[in-house]
């Protein structure tokens, strides 16, 4: 694979609803001794700064989500139920805002990504915790800056993928308890990307 420029940090320096919708069709890379692994994302969620209970960071700044209140473009990595999940910091420093990166459809290091999962599974970056587990990313990883380049980052695909307004899916979150309607999630609905969303609630 051509090793692809990461995305710049003012991509980031964006509202969240606007870089969710940005990132589908962009390209996650994971860089290890293991190997490289990457895909193409096509299920994000946003998390605003101001008004969204589901947001970590809606009750303040903790040691958990401190890397939400760092510069755009840096990840925020959190642990759910045994698992990682891996997010994009959004928004000027100071403002906790983030992308939830939900699913990708991988496009090389497939076997490598079963091989951590210990199964062969046909949808092996698809659901946030299995695409963390699936690319080797954990809590060592939070506060990552995303521009650098190396191990972990996100990128303009060598052959773009156009993205158009009607070829995104607008629901609510998944998984959340508060702010249940707010329509957040996104998604890419047209074959073969939508085969790669997760299953539940799709709009």
């Amino acid at each position: 694979m051509k090793r692809c420029e990461p995305l710049p940090r003012s991509f980031y320096d964006r509202n969240p609803v606007v870089v969710a919708k940005d990132l589908l069709g962009k390209l996650l890379v994971r860089e290890t001794d293991e190997g490289i692994t990457a895909g193409f994302i096509v299920e994000t969620e946003a998390y605003l700064a101001h008004d969204d209970p589901a947001n970590h960071a809606y009750r303040g700044k903790t040691n958990r989500n401190k890397s939400m209140f760092g510069p755009p473009g840096h990840a925020y990595v959190y642990r759910l139920h045994q698992v990682c999940c891996l997010n994009a910091v959004t928004e000027p420093e100071g403002v906790p805002s983030a992308v939830l990166i939900r699913a990708l459809m991988p496009t090389k290091g497939v076997a490598l990504m079963r091989k951590r999962l210990g199964r062969d599974d046909p949808l092996p970056a698809t659901g946030p915790g299995k695409l963390c587990r699936a690319m080797a990313i954990d809590l060592r990883l939070d506060s990552w800056d995303l521009t650098k380049g190396e191990w972990l980052w996100i990128a303009m695909p060598e052959e773009l993928i156009p993205v158009t307004d009607e070829d995104i899916a607008v629901t609510t979150r998944i998984g959340v308890t508060a702010a249940k309607e707010l329509p957040l999630r996104f998604y890419l609905r047209q074959p073969p990307f939508c085969d790669f969303v997760s299953h539940r609630r799709r709009g």
